[in-house]
């Protein structure tokens, strides 16, 4: 029973250190200022392999009022063409700022790689792509010996408290022969 609920305690552990491992801080910036038709863009991307996220951050440009676009997507293929441009639907977030808009989107990239990048803005006031590279990181830093350094106080509780009963158990089974009690000579 115990050892089941150390090993539970365990994996669960291990899978929100990898679930905290995945986000590494303050996504990349791909673009800052850049003109998209009417509206100014800046682009920000957690480049990791597997799930990231695309932000576009919105703006009028020349100083008239925003109007919000109709649609804001991001296209993403790798640039050795091995696999086709996939499209995604970046969604409004809420802003603090009465100016401007913010807009996200998840991706997956399969592999490090270089990844061209395009910003695609449409709405009643006009509309504009912003085209760009980005490259994808390996979010296994340390690889096979980090897997194997995040497990070992694992390993190393499991082995102790194996021994430990092995212990136990061994004492239990012996066969220590019982004590011969004497009674006491009164003289």
């Amino acid at each position: 029973m115990t050892l089941a609920l150390c090993a539970v305690v365990g994996d669960r552990a291990l899978a929100q250190s990898h679930d905290m491992m995945m986000h590494h801080g303050v996504p990349s910036r791909v673009a800052v200022d850049e003109r998209v038709g009417p509206y100014v863009a800046s682009v920000w991307i957690e480049r990791d392999v597997g799930d990231g996220a695309v932000y576009v951050m919105l703006d009028a440009a020349d100083g008239i009022a925003f109007t919000p676009p109709s649609a804001v997507r991001i296209a993403l293929a790798p640039t050795s063409g091995r696999l086709p441009e996939v499209f995604h639907e970046a969604h409004a977030e809420p802003v603090r700022a009465e100016r401007g808009g913010r807009y996200m989107t998840k991706v997956t990239f399969d592999r490090p790689e270089r990844w061209n990048l395009r910003v695609i803005v449409e709405g009643s006031a006009g509309g504009g792509q912003l085209v760009s590279e980005v490259e994808s990181t390996s979010n296994a830093a340390l690889g096979p010996l980090g897997l194997f350094l995040a497990s070992s106080p694992f390993v190393l509780v499991a082995f102790v408290y194996w021994r430990a009963w092995l212990a136990r158990r061994r004492g239990m089974l012996a066969l220590n022969p019982a004590p011969h009690l004497t009674r006491p000579q009164l003289d």
